[in-house]
């Protein structure tokens, strides 16, 4: 079964291996209380970060991928979120939860969608195929049932705070791609894509509009809206209808 974009295998894929977690978590959450929730929770994320550097281990000696150590060090998004994630369940952060489900989530279902081109035209079955799909679905996955267990709730009040965090963290690795690229040790680094993605119609859209790096990326927050409305309005509103009726 290769991989291409939005073949059988892929769409298989991205549809089965989230569905898998849900009703694994799911199963293990019942009669469970918060605590116990909590702690399973946490050890998947840990089991997935320790497993991220062995899923790295099996890339460098993949023939087919073209690896280089210092354009492969955990500084991607969806790498720095394998740690921020349980560091959010065990240190029960709201704003870390809120940054995790409202990009978090949405960027490792982008990750599912577009697969890593190296991996196109390649078996699915193979380890570093399947973790891929497998690790972006639990980061897709589990900030949701953060929210459906009632570890965290969504609130435009504070919204700003995962946003803030987002550009803080997009501006610092952009001045590692700065550094990496002006002292030559990884000329081609490109973590957070701060500097374009070609093919991407979103990035070269934003970069037709503002041509410098690291800022053409500041409009793409606009994408977000539509999800944190959607997602956030239920609470909202919901919260309103518990507030008492002023006085008249």
């Amino acid at each position: 079964m290769l991989i291409e974009p939005f073949n059988l295998p892929h769409i298989l894929t991205i549809i089965i291996m989230p569905a898998i977690i849900i009703v694994a978590l799911e199963l293990a959450f019942k009669m469970c209380g918060e605590n116990r929730k909590r702690a399973i929770l946490l050890l998947i994320c840990c089991i997935n970060a320790i497993l991220y550097p062995v899923y790295k281990v099996a890339q460098a000696h993949d023939p087919g991928y073209d690896f280089r150590i210092l354009m492969n060090l955990p500084l991607h998004f969806c790498n720095i979120n394998l740690i921020l994630l349980p560091l959010s369940i065990l240190l029960k952060k709201k704003s870390l939860m809120a940054y995790q489900f409202y990009f978090g989530t949405v960027l490792a279902a982008l990750a599912l969608i577009t697969v890593d081109p190296a991996f196109r035209s390649t078996s699915l079955f193979e380890f570093t195929r399947l973790f891929y799909f497998y690790y972006h679905s639990a980061l897709a996955v589990i900030p949701v049932l953060l929210v459906k267990h009632k570890f965290y709730t969504p609130s435009f009040r504070v919204v700003w705070q995962p946003a803030l965090m987002l550009v803080c963290l997009t501006f610092l690795m952009h001045m590692v791609n700065v550094v990496f690229r002006a002292t030559g040790i990884a000329s081609e680094s490109n973590y957070f894509f701060t500097y374009g993605l070609r093919g991407d119609p979103f990035t070269e859209l934003f970069w037709s509009i503002l041509p410098y790096e690291f800022f053409f990326m500041l409009p793409a927050l606009i994408l977000f809206a539509p999800y944190i409305f959607v997602t956030t309005m239920p609470f909202h509103l919901a919260e309103k209808r518990k507030r008492p009726d002023p006085d008249p």
